[in-house]
């Protein structure tokens, strides 16, 4: 049996790191063997990105992402071929917004985004998009805490306008409303899975 692979973009502050865990959780009280993973990845690759190596450059932060990805594929593909269910936090929809809506000069062109990805990426079985209001996430993000360079209002505006164009663009897109109550958002993705498992 193969696995199926779930992923959860959106915005810093969506939410997507914590239904990543509830929807692996949930999988596995089905009886399903269920990973869940993120990118940017803890290994070589992402671990520059992490750090920052890239951020003056978002093509070559781009190139970055696609490396760190293509590695993950190739981790993910095993597991799916082993059996089990991946659910990952962010992958190639997530570089297309973020890098795609960079502030200044540079930023590179999505559709160039997508095919640096091509060559390594899996299709996911299902995509959600937790969408949320830009203003609403940087609360979360400040209660948490944590800020990362990513975390500016007008530049979470245009990558959560990058996200809903091309979930206008994919219908297997799911756009869920990532303010609603976690156990509520949770209930509807997995109701949503339950189709196709």
């Amino acid at each position: 049996m193969t696995g199926i692979f779930i992923v959860l973009e959106g915005i810093d502050g969506s939410g997507k790191s914590t239904m990543c865990s509830l929807v692996a959780e949930a999988l596995g009280s089905l009886g399903r063997r269920a990973v869940a993973t993120c990118e940017p990845t803890g290994g070589p690759v992402g671990s520059l990105i992490r750090a920052g190596a890239a951020g003056a450059s978002p093509a070559a932060e781009a190139l970055l992402f696609a490396a760190d990805r293509a590695i993950h594929s190739r981790e993910i593909r095993g597991l799916l071929d082993g059996g089990s269910d991946v659910v990952c936090d962010r992958y190639v929809a997530s570089s297309v917004a973020y890098q795609s809506s960079a502030p200044g000069e540079g930023a590179p062109d999505a559709g160039w985004i997508m095919e640096i990805n091509r060559p390594g990426a899996i299709a996911p079985d299902a995509t959600f998009l937790l969408d949320l209001d830009p203003e609403v996430g940087m609360g979360r993000i400040g209660a948490r805490g944590e800020r990362s360079r990513f975390e500016d209002a007008e530049y979470l505006r245009r990558v959560r306008a990058a996200y809903l164009g091309m979930a206008a663009e994919d219908p297997s897109v799911a756009v869920l409303d990532a303010s609603r109550p976690k156990r509520e958002l949770l209930g509807e993705i997995m109701e949503r899975i339950r189709g196709i498992i």
